[in-house]
């Protein structure tokens, strides 16, 4: 598992190792290249092997902006988020994988990949872009034998004992992050669809 403040994670690291999962927490920053390098290979180095990616940063909810509020500061930060992490992080994966022939690279962004969001416009150029790139790589690398699936959420994702939404407006949607990962798992078991929309009413 990897986050930018380990202890948010030591919770459910401990649930997992409770269950019997061997888990641990690898400290990133997700707008420093060389620390989501460095982190995956500390993993590969004490796993051996990555066989899913699934990445999934997800930007506080202030940094969002409308379409008319955009500038070129904010939108690069977006895509520094969402799209140029996620290059490095696949990039760093990626061979092993196809000398492998075998794995998978999972994306989790919103539905406003798909319907883009007037609330959250900055957010949605980037998803959108992050959406192309997850087709992309998934018409390349099928030929490896290595699948690509991008999950997009129309709602807030909460966990267990989450009531509060937080910076969010009260008004929006929920998903448990239970759900989430159960579609995740069945994108990477079942290889059947290369995307879908969760979330949305």
């Amino acid at each position: 598992m990897l986050y930018r403040q380990k202890k948010k994670l030591a919770r459910l690291q401990s649930k997992l190792r409770a269950k019997g999962v061997t888990a641990s927490i690898f400290k990133v920053d997700i707008f420093d290249r060389d620390s989501i390098t460095l982190a995956l290979n500390e993993v590969i180095n004490k796993f051996g092997t990555i066989d899913v990616l699934e990445f999934s940063p997800s930007p506080a909810w202030e940094t969002l902006r409308t379409l008319r509020n955009i500038d070129a500061e904010n939108e690069h930060y977006h895509l520094d988020f969402q799209v140029l992490s996620t290059t490095t992080a696949v990039q760093t994966v990626l061979p092993k994988m196809v000398e492998r022939k075998s794995g998978s690279i999972l994306f989790t962004t919103a539905s406003a990949a798909q319907h883009p969001n007037f609330a959250t416009a900055s957010f949605g150029v980037a998803a959108g872009a992050l959406l192309n790139y997850a087709r992309l790589q998934n018409q390349d690398l099928g030929m490896d034998n290595i699948y690509v699936g991008i999950v997009s959420i129309g709602a807030i994702v909460v966990g267990e004992g989450v009531g509060s939404k937080g910076d969010f407006p009260v008004d929006m949607p929920t998903i448990h992050a239970s759900e989430v990962a159960e579609t995740h798992w069945n994108l990477h078991m079942k290889r059947q669809v290369s995307e879908i929309v969760i979330g949305v009413k």
